[in-house]
């Protein structure tokens, strides 16, 4: 059994104005992705194949941190050049790794596009599977092109390896015969304001709702819900709940709009309730004990595609005249070029962040160079465990008690190992920033004290902030009633 594998990743964020780009994708290509790929859904593919027999026939992997659409070229040179490897193996399955909510300046449904590609290609007869992140937004192109669609179950996103695993699992057991799926997909027009933690409720109550199906049909498969990456301005936008159930229509349906209605009847209660930068500054102030703590930067979380570029919480610490030790990551790449200039132990004045997201200003400030990096650094994980990533041109400099790294792209600091290879001592601190607000917790966990701050910025989504053109109408933006709750069903003879 021979089973094409590879990945093309992006989270894109509709409202971010900085197309992401050829030199913002970590490519590797041939055999060495088998091995390179690890704490991911694509590793979880290529074990599970291993495991059972099969051999993974590698295309190239393509990974960039969320941000803006892609560049459409971009994307076109990627998928051609895996159209290319699959018109020249002879392969009997397909199994991929993609986000899900995917775009490009040119393209609403990019993984729909290259699934219907990948179909086109080998042909009616090859099974095919994707594995997905919870925050995909589900389209009906992708289930009519791909035999098997399901997405990870956790958020932060523990069991992304666990998700390729079961991608493949399904796969093999379609192209062998045992199963024949068919997916029933409810979409209900609809964002949530908060609470998307799947381990509080009410989002823990519809994962157990979900399982409690799952054990006691044995002809369901898989159940995803996936909660749709917010800041998508796309057609048909919403959340999704997709079954699988093995040769049952019925039990499919049942099951996906089961737990949509479910979803519907609480969607009010989906909202945070989250303290301020002062009310947070203060918490870490009073209670030196859990120090050092990491504070998300909600509105600025370059997981969710935002820039990076915020000052806003070292401004409130400065304002307020705080001696706590501090870091913060700021995506700055004029900073960066002035420091570079000036050199290790100049003494400058900088315009700092607030540079590239509409509604933040600049905050100036003396500085002094303390190091300057390259940026490059592995991610320790546990989410994304051992993806090489980067800061790109990267500058350390202080103020103060305050350190600042400034970077030359939008930094992935949800990881500990983006400060620590840029040669900060966490534990010297009292606080470090985040440009986080999920993943974070998974990987500081036993490093410092976990807090989520309600911070200006793109990802700090409320009804009214963004103006959706092509999603709406949808809840809370609009007054609506979803018509019905019935499932659309897709098969593959």
């Amino acid at each position: 059994m021979r089973v094409l594998v590879g990945r093309i990743f992006h989270e894109s964020h509709s409202f971010n104005p900085i197309l992401t780009r050829h030199e913002d994708f970590a490519v590797t290509r041939g055999p060495k992705l088998l091995d390179e790929a690890s704490g991911s859904t694509l590793s979880g593919i290529v074990g599970a194949l291993r495991s059972a027999g099969a051999e993974p026939v590698a295309t190239l992997s393509a990974m960039a941190r969320p941000g803006g659409p892609i560049e459409h070229s971009v994307y076109a040179d990627l998928k051609a050049e895996i159209l290319d490897t699959a018109r020249l193996e002879k392969v009997d399955a397909v199994a991929f790794e993609l986000h899900g909510a995917m775009t490009t300046d040119r393209l609403h449904d990019a993984e729909g596009d290259f699934l219907s590609s990948l179909r086109d290609l080998v042909g009616p007869g090859i099974p095919i599977g994707a594995g997905l992140d919870l925050h995909a937004h589900v389209t009906e192109a992708m289930l009519r092109a791909a035999d098997i669609v399901t997405a990870c179950k956790h958020n932060p996103h523990s069991d992304v390896v666990e998700a390729g695993e079961r991608t493949a699992r399904l796969v093999l057991a379609a192209l062998a015969g045992e199963i024949h799926p068919v997916t029933a997909l409810v979409k209900l027009p609809m964002l949530l304001r908060g609470r998307l933690e799947t381990d509080l409720p009410p989002l823990s109550d519809l994962h157990a709702r979900a399982r409690a199906w799952h054990a006691r049909e044995p002809r369901l498969l898989d159940v995803s819900i996936c909660n749709v990456h917010s800041y998508l301005d796309v057609p048909d936008l919403g959340q999704a709940v997709l079954a699988i159930a093995d040769r049952d229509d019925d039990l499919a349906a049942r099951a996906a709009t089961d737990i949509a209605a479910e979803m519907w009847r609480r969607r009010e209660d989906f909202v945070d309730a989250l303290p301020g930068v002062d009310e947070a500054i203060d918490m870490v102030d009073a209670q030196p004990e859990r120090r050092p703590w990491v504070l998300a930067d909600r509105g600025d979380r370059v997981l969710a595609g935002a820039p990076g570029d915020s000052p806003e919480i070292l401004r409130r610490l400065i304002e307020c005249g705080s001696t706590l030790r501090s870091v913060t990551p700021v995506t700055d790449p004029a900073s960066v070029a002035i420091a570079r200039q000036e050199g290790v132990g100049a003494t400058i004045r900088l315009d700092i962040g607030g540079k590239l997201t509409r509604g933040l200003s600049p905050l100036t400030l003396d500085v002094r160079v303390e190091a300057l990096t390259d940026g490059r650094f592995v991610m320790r994980g546990p989410y994304q465990a051992g993806q090489p990533s980067s800061l790109g041109n990267t500058a350390i400099v202080t103020a103060g008690s305050h350190t600042v790294m400034l970077t030359s792209l939008s930094g992935l600091t949800q990881d500990p190992a983006a400060f620590t290879s840029q040669g900060i001592d966490l534990a010297a601190h009292d606080l470090v920033v985040a440009k986080s607000g999920y993943h974070f917790k998974l990987s500081f966990e036993g490093i410092a004290t976990p807090l989520v701050v309600d911070t200006p910025g793109l990802t700090n989504w409320r009804p009214g902030f963004f103006p959706y053109r092509h999603a709406r109408p949808f809840y809370p933006e609009d007054e609506i009633v979803p018509d019905g709750m019935s499932a659309a069903l897709f098969r593959r003879q």
